[in-house]
């Protein structure tokens, strides 16, 4: 899972610059980097081989020399010939010799490594805080992880007991005690069968004893240093066992993985982020149905959709959300895709009026589009939005375009506040396609409606924000998109604002909104 990544930072030191785990797409791009800095480490052993060889045929000769010339050297200078032929030789052989000392050509090879797109420790920070979160979010043991598996999916390769060392470490530094833990037990078990030299013992030993001083149990004896190879049932037992003890949760075995990850897990902050993990993990929506939902052909009066109707599905009526199902068309998310893939980046989360790279909030990486990108197919689009919202798109912002990778995810948010002054107001409607079949997990979460939207391809979530009588923020809008354990996720956002459209209130006069 981690094999690519880690093996750069063992071979590499870089400046930070792209979050490479973030999105699929820009992973892709380290296959192409990798053959270019390989092109370059094997053009550079060439150079240094072919010097390394000249440098050698050329002393060989001049030690053959100075064997022979130590018998004459005391008489050699008594020569006037003799001595000029001896300055001549040793002025010519250390030339030659500091010639091919200095690596001139190798260096300049070396200057073609590009620094800023390379793999940086804080990139590996990053990956290490996206299997965290996949970890905490869907309550996976280390074990399973380790083992590249998810209840009955393969979700990547097993880890080696250097991976699973590096998990441990990095949960130390981010004071992630039962992270420390959880890792240290893989870690400590795959080490006992061949002792990689990559995993120091010592260390890891430190890190679960600050570990068992910080919870006040001792995790060491479920490690047993005298005999680390336990088996699986053994192991997991006693690791979660004394991990319940340790937070205080009585008759819990060893399959409560979800209980323990609740008691510790970060994101438990209230019902609302606990309510969104919780169906992250379960996949399905616990709301009951209505005599309200419904699915229709849905023309608004158009002509043209008299021939080619949308399918719409009513998800919620109080806030207003709906569901269109091939609304975008497969060569129209080629196109978006295609464009947006030669130039994306880190995506920001808008907190408080400031604009961060926070990938607790946010982790994915994306490229905004105006129309005037591709007049004709944006145009198309803004034709389709505007009829089954009966808004204007005048006013309304451009099309973000994002990409999730590895943990990518997007915690739990409201659309309705702008990310910067506002101009237009705040964001009445939001349009969400999906331009990928989403796996069995990214899925987007309204937790307050306890819904989880599973969306397909050229299918696209659409919501109203505010309270049509007043401009107030419904709650109900609170959404987040769970975090991408496989797969490739696409999707294409657009708000349209309060500005333009037809409202029973005036929004310029809301100078405090409030969420209701």
């Amino acid at each position: 899972m981690l094999r690519c990544i880690v093996f750069f930072v063992f071979t590499c030191t870089f400046a930070n610059g792209i979050n490479w785990h973030s999105s699929q797409i820009i992973l892709r791009h380290l296959y192409d980097l990798q053959d270019d800095q390989f092109a370059v480490i094997k053009e550079y052993l060439e150079l240094e081989t072919k010097r390394m060889h000249d440098l050698e045929r050329l002393i060989t000769p001049i030690i053959d020399w100075y064997i022979n010339y130590s018998y004459v050297k005391h008489t050699i200078i008594l020569s006037p010939v003799g001595s000029s032929k001896l300055m001549s030789r040793v002025y010519k052989n250390l030339s030659e010799i500091k010639k091919f000392m200095n690596n001139y050509n190798s260096v300049k090879v070396i200057d073609q490594f590009d620094e800023h797109k390379a793999v940086s420790e804080f990139n590996m920070q990053s990956a290490y805080r996206s299997l965290r979160r996949i970890q905490k979010v869907y309550a996976i043991p280390a074990s399973d992880m380790a083992a590249g598996r998810y209840k009955d999916r393969t979700i990547g390769d097993p880890m080696d007991a250097c991976e699973c060392y590096l998990m441990s470490k990095y949960s130390f530094e981010e004071y992630d005690t039962y992270g420390v833990i959880d890792w240290a037990v893989q870690a400590y078990n795959k080490w006992f069968t061949d002792r990689p030299k990559c995993v120091d013992i010592d260390k890891l030993h430190y890190y679960t004893r600050s570990a068992s001083m910080t919870t006040g149990f001792s995790f060491e004896t479920i490690l047993g240093f005298s005999n680390l190879n336990h088996s699986d049932s053994t192991e997991l037992s006693a690791h979660f066992s004394l991990m319940a003890n340790a937070l205080n949760i009585r008759d819990i075995s060893a399959q409560s993985a979800d209980i323990i990850y609740d008691k510790y897990d970060d994101f438990e902050q209230s019902n609302l982020f606990r309510n969104f993990r919780y169906l992250c993990r379960k996949g399905k929506s616990v709301r009951p149905l209505t005599y309200d939902s419904k699915c229709r052909y849905q023309t608004k009066n158009s002509p043209y959709r008299m021939i080619m109707p949308f399918k719409e599905e009513d998800i919620s009526s109080n806030p207003n959300i709906k569901l269109y199902h091939d609304i975008i068309y497969d060569e129209e998310i080629k196109t978006i895709t295609d464009m947006a893939s030669k130039d994306l980046s880190d995506a920001a989360y808008y907190f408080n009026g400031k604009i961060t790279l926070l990938d607790d909030k946010r982790l994915g990486q994306l490229k905004w589009f105006s129309e005037n990108a591709n007049p004709i197919l944006f145009g198309k689009l803004n034709e389709r939005i505007e009829c089954i919202t009966e808004y204007s798109t005048k006013t309304a912002e451009g099309y973000q375009t994002v990409n999730y990778g590895l943990g990518g995810h997007f915690s739990v948010h409201m659309d309705a506040f702008t990310d910067g002054p506002k101009l237009n107001g705040n964001r009445l409607v939001t349009i969400l396609f999906y331009m990928s079949d989403v796996p069995d997990d990214g899925y987007t979460v309204f937790p307050n409606l306890n819904y989880v939207a599973h969306c397909r391809k050229g299918s696209a979530l659409v919501w109203l924000n505010l309270y049509l009588n007043n401009g107030t923020v419904h709650s109900g809008t609170f959404h987040g998109g769970c975090p991408v354990i496989k797969g490739n996720k696409w999707i294409m956002t657009k708000g349209l604002y309060e500005e333009g459209q037809h409202l029973t209130y005036n929004w310029r006069d809301n100078k405090i909104i409030n969420i209701v």
